[in-house]
C-alpha cells in the first residue's frame, strides 16, 4: 500500500513539475519585449539592459558566468549575508546595501539606486538579493521608473508577473510602489 502511495505521489509531483515548467516556459515566450531578458546559463538571472542585470543569491559556480558577462560590480541587498568570500579573488567589486524585505523605505531605495548608478560608471552591474524577486524586483522597478521612464503600473506588472518569483506575502512592496513619491526619490538619488 505504501509503495502504491509513493508511486501516486511521485506521479503527481512529476505532473506538477511538468506543469510548472510549461507555465514558466510559456511565460518566458510571451514576455513583453521591454521586460528583462533571461540569461539561459543561470537561474533567475536576467538582463535589464546592456549594463544592468538582476539575479538571485550567487553561488561559486556563478562567478565565472558573471565575469564572462563583464560584470564589474555586484550590488547585494541582503542584510544578513555577505558575498565577500565568494567574490574575494574575482576582481568583481561588492557593494552591499542591506534591505529588510518587511521594512522597505525611501532611504533603502535611494541607497540602492545610488549604488547602482555609481557602479554603472565602471561597467555592468548585477543587483541581487536572496531570491532575486522581491527586494531586487522593487529596486529594479524603481530603476525602470526613474531611468527608463516607465510608469509605476508598467514597473509593477513586470515585478509581479515577470517570472522572477515575486512572493505575494510581501504586500508592502506593491503598496510602497503605489505610494512612493518618485520626485522625492529622484531628488534623494541625485544628492551627493
Amino acid at each position: 500500500m505504501q509503495n502504491k502511495r509513493l508511486v501516486v505521489s511521485l506521479a503527481a509531483l512529476s505532473c506538477a513539475a511538468f506543469l510548472l515548467t510549461t507555465n514558466v516556459a510559456s511565460a518566458q515566450e510571451n514576455r513583453p519585449a521591454d521586460w528583462a531578458t533571461p540569461v539561459a546559463e543561470a537561474q533567475n538571472l536576467y538582463r535589464i539592459h546592456q549594463d544592468f542585470y538582476r539575479s538571485a543569491q550567487l553561488d561559486s559556480k556563478d562567478v565565472a558566468l558573471l565575469q564572462s558577462l563583464g560584470i564589474k560590480t555586484v550590488v547585494s541587498l541582503r542584510s544578513f549575508h555577505s558575498d565577500d568570500k565568494l567574490l574575494k579573488d574575482s576582481s568583481i567589486r561588492l557593494q552591499r546595501v542591506g534591505i529588510n524585505t518587511w521594512s522597505i523605505n525611501d532611504q533603502n531605495v535611494i541607497a540602492a539606486l545610488r549604488a547602482i548608478k555609481a557602479a554603472e560608471k565602471d561597467g555592468p552591474v548585477l543587483l541581487h538579493c536572496l531570491h532575486g524577486a522581491d527586494r531586487t524586483g522593487l529596486v529594479t522597478a524603481m530603476y525602470r521608473i526613474l531611468y527608463q521612464a516607465w510608469s509605476k503600473e508598467q514597473a509593477m506588472e513586470e515585478l509581479i508577473k515577470g517570472g522572477y518569483g515575486y512572493h505575494s506575502m510581501w504586500r508592502n512592496i506593491p503598496k510602497y510602489l503605489k505610494k512612493v513619491n518618485i520626485e522625492k526619490i529622484r531628488e534623494g538619488v541625485s544628492q551627493p
